[in-house]
């Protein structure tokens, strides 16, 4: 079997391909730094499997996915991520990953997903403490804000989004922000590119799924 994987930390990335040699001897691992070489490879060899940390320098595993399905459609993606809280959990698989394995996971975990994913199949951990939206201590999982999220923002651009969250209006966030309607209307158009979508109430949505907070 041949994979791809796709880790920006050259230690974790030579720490798992020890361990998929260890759990996954026949397998023939390649392996990428960012998304580019990683799309690159994708359109040069046909991978059968397709292992992506979600947080991959600047991009989050939302658009690395898009980005790597448009490069080759069929191809199982497993997410493998140091990040285990169930929203972003949630949207991996809501975005067709075949998987999803926190790094804290045991190898067997690891395996396991790999055999379901080449069956055809999906696989996720348990969600923390069996309840959706609690970290890996059992707390609730702490909102990330939106800067975090869409590092594309500008700091203006994060300050409207969060007033949007919050359900303000254009007008009441030019007031908030001492800026005119029109300048808000450029913002708000901003963010939808950004986030994607073409409504504001879908960006205020799109960001909660991934776990983000009116801050």
């Amino acid at each position: 079997m041949r994979a791809l994987w796709i880790e920006d930390h050259q230690l974790v990335g030579d720490s798992f391909e020890l361990l998929l040699q260890l759990i996954m001897p026949d397998a023939s691992l390649d392996k990428a730094r960012d998304l580019d070489s990683a799309r690159r490879l994708m359109e040069t060899f046909p991978y059968e499997l397709v292992l992506l940390d979600w947080w991959l320098g600047t991009h989050d595993g939302e658009r690395s996915i898009k980005v790597l399905r448009d490069a080759s459609r069929d191809t199982p993606i497993i997410v493998v991520s140091g990040d285990d809280r169930d929203v972003v959990m949630d949207r991996a698989l809501a975005l067709g990953a075949a998987g999803y394995v926190p790094k804290s996971a045991d190898p067997g975990a690891l395996l396991e997903a790999v055999r379901v994913a080449l069956r055809g199949g999906v696989s996720r951990p348990p969600r923390q403490n069996g309840k959706p939206g609690e970290g890996a201590l059992g707390g609730v999982a702490q909102p990330v804000d939106v800067e975090t999220l869409y590092p594309d923002l500008t700091p203006r651009q994060a300050e409207v989004f969060r007033a949007l969250m919050r359900g303000s209006s254009d007008k009441q966030i030019a007031r908030e922000l001492d800026i005119s309607d029109t300048t808000v209307k450029t913002h708000v158009r901003a963010i939808l590119q950004i986030v994607g979508v073409h409504k504001r109430g879908e960006a205020a949505h799109e960001a909660r799924v991934r776990g983000a907070g009116d801050l």
